[in-house]
């Protein structure tokens, strides 16, 4: 375990082909499109030099990609809505255990919220779910949750 902390705090940017393989794949198309979003598209770039995204940034691709590939969302919808998604994502706070970020599809706003509260259309994204897939891609296993199952084992409790 402590292997895989050391590699983690040395890791602080990524280029373009750690996040597609990140993501499963993608194309470097397809993740071309997005970083002429916001955020992404009000940064300074350099000719021949590769782009380098931090881990809020590989968040937020993540959760575009499962806006695209999950609720078939499409340019302006993902263009209103992703300099938010990356401001939430990037906001110090603690990540609870169940975490729902609601996505307004008039405002494209992003806040955490609890699943009974929404009073208008918009998408509900499990950022537990979107994390999870990548600290395992960073090494980061087994999660919080296993960890505790697996000293109620080794203690005999059930």
């Amino acid at each position: 375990m402590k292997a895989v902390l050391g590699k983690l705090s040395t890791i602080r940017s990524f280029t373009a082909k750690d996040i597609c393989a990140a993501l499963g794949g993608i194309s470097r198309s397809r993740l071309h499109v997005w970083a002429h979003l916001p955020p992404f598209s009000e940064r300074p770039t350099r000719e021949r030099s590769a782009r380098r995204f931090t881990k809020a940034d590989l968040l937020t691709f993540a959760v575009l990609q499962t806006l695209e590939d999950t609720f078939g969302a499409k340019g302006r919808d993902l263009g209103r809505a992703s300099g938010a998604i990356h401001k939430y994502l990037s906001a110090p706070r603690q990540a609870p255990a169940e975490e729902m970020v609601f996505i307004p599809l008039k405002s494209g706003e992003a806040h955490w919220v609890q699943v009974q509260s929404i009073t208008c259309q918009g998408w509900i994204v499990d950022m537990a779910k979107e994390r999870e897939r990548i600290d395992i891609f960073l090494g980061a296993e087994p999660s919080q949750k296993e960890l505790h199952l697996i000293a109620d084992i080794k203690s005999g409790r059930k």
